[in-house]
């Protein structure tokens, strides 16, 4: 929920007071005040810096309408590309004019959808949950408040060239993690393993610097229409430009803007405090709206740092804990979901149940994109018991910890409506026996499962 109203009334019995106000909520009964916190999961004061710009539903209902095709743009600039979000194909834009989002491709798609009709190439994740019975990216983005409509809309709501109200930017490839799901175009120590091992280095867009300071003078315009700014890398806390943005929004306020970073939080706690102190002294002086951290974690142990080769388990741990007491700060935990991380997903979801006895600590998931060999249906119905124990740990207190919830399930539902990929399988057999030569890791001890699972396909 984006509001105290839109929250209260969402969870409220027909018997209980109206209460428009948060700061009326200590004013409520008792009962009503201790079933809003232990049932429903409310934080005092949770709402305070949120959005005071008046919500709508999304205005256009066909069957395949995705609200981020109109109000999310992803820039690349490490490669000079857009997306619609991160599950769409990347396409090249006019950095001369640095319009990247209302692109030929998109606004296409955008009269595609206005059709009801599938844009043609790009929404297969999406439209493959859906098939499965899950709950895709593009439902679940349809309950984004309509804050997040662009402006355009309210005077024609089948506008098709709009401004964007949700920025994600790609700044650059630097980073100090190589996931085994990743590679090069987002990883610095990818690429360097890579050439390494005799293969090119990542062909960088040449005009990456001109771009970036296109784009810092964009939002010097725009920014004021933006809801929210996400920033990823590479590892946005290894990165320069996280420091630049709060330079700009300190000299050109965005009053409305939620600022989100994605990180592997596996940078020193004194910097993080730093980017932190700083980033709570732009919201105290009303240049941000809100600050959210999104910190990668994608199960627990081991399998956690074989997946997300080199990390720091501890080091995660300490900086987590570290933002756990910065209860102005968001916090949420994003899980790629892999055939190597299922069977401890449960580890991770009872360490999040543990930190919600501290304050709110919300979850998410999500499916890769490529490669294909670590797509989740790939061995077929292995996990179901994987997913009813992951699933059962998942708290459905607010429509948000629902909506996460369906989406698991719809990641299960995929898993389990596919037949083995033989070819798949093996890709992945090599892979992991590739890594090991080039780490020194062994996959044969993070994850013992797999050798049974590989000798069904004689591997």
């Amino acid at each position: 929920m984006s509001t105290w109203v839109e929250f209260y009334n969402d969870i409220k019995d027909p018997s209980w007071p109206v209460c428009e106000q948060e700061s009326d909520f200590p004013s409520l009964p008792r009962h009503i005040q201790d079933e809003c916190i232990n049932v429903y999961g409310y934080n005092i004061g949770q709402f305070k810096h949120t959005s005071k710009l008046v919500n709508k539903p999304f205005p256009i209902n066909t069957p395949t309408a995705c609200q981020l095709k109109w109000n999310w743009s992803t820039v690349f600039l490490t490669t000079g590309e857009t997306a619609s979000c991160h599950r769409t194909n990347h396409h090249k834009f006019d950095t001369d004019k640095f319009d990247f989002h209302n692109t030929p491709s998109k606004v296409d798609d955008r009269k595609q959808m206005l059709q009801g009709k599938w844009p043609k190439v790009g929404c297969d994740y999406c439209i493959n949950i859906e098939k499965a019975g899950g709950q895709s990216d593009r439902i679940t983005n349809l309950d984004f408040p309509g804050q997040h409509a662009p402006v355009e809309l309210a005077d024609n709501p089948i506008a098709t060239q709009v401004t964007p109200r949700i920025l994600e930017i790609y700044f650059d490839n630097t980073c100090n993690l190589k996931c085994l799901y990743c590679g090069p175009r987002f990883s610095s120590l990818w690429d360097a393993e890579n050439v390494k091992f005799g293969d090119p280095a990542l062909a960088k867009d040449p005009n990456l610097q001109s771009n970036k300071q296109k784009l810092f003078d964009w939002l010097k315009v725009n920014g004021q229409y933006l809801t929210n700014f996400n920033i990823l890398g590479g590892e946005p806390l290894y990165q320069r430009e996280l420091e630049e943005c709060l330079d700009l929004f300190e000299a050109h306020p965005a009053p409305e803007l939620k600022l989100q970073i994605f990180t592997n939080l596996n940078a020193k706690l004194d910097y993080v405090k730093k980017v932190t102190k700083r980033v709570k002294h732009l919201i105290d002086t009303g240049c941000l709206r809100e600050f959210e951290v999104t910190a990668s974690l994608d199960c627990w142990g081991p399998q956690q740092e074989y997946v997300r080769f080199p990390l720091n388990l501890k080091t995660w741990e300490t900086n987590f804990e570290y933002l756990l007491g910065c209860d102005w700060i968001n916090l949420i935990i994003s899980s790629t979901v892999t055939p190597l991380t299922v069977k401890t997903l449960p580890d991770l979801l009872n360490k999040i149940q543990e930190w919600n006895k501290v304050r709110t600590v919300y979850h998410y998931q999500n499916s890769v994109n490529s490669p294909e060999f670590m797509f989740i249906d790939i061995f077929g119905d292995i996990f179901s018991d994987d997913f009813d124990k992951a699933l059962l740990l998942k708290p459905e207190r607010t429509p948000e910890e629902i909506s996460s919830k369906n989406y698991l399930l719809g990641i299960a539902k995929q898993s389990k409506n596919n037949e083995p990929n033989v070819f798949e399988i093996r890709e992945l057999f090599n892979h992991l026996n590739k890594m090991d030569l080039r780490r020194k890791t062994n996959w044969r001890e993070t994850f013992p499962w797999l050798i049974d699972e590989f000798r069904k396909y004689d591997l």
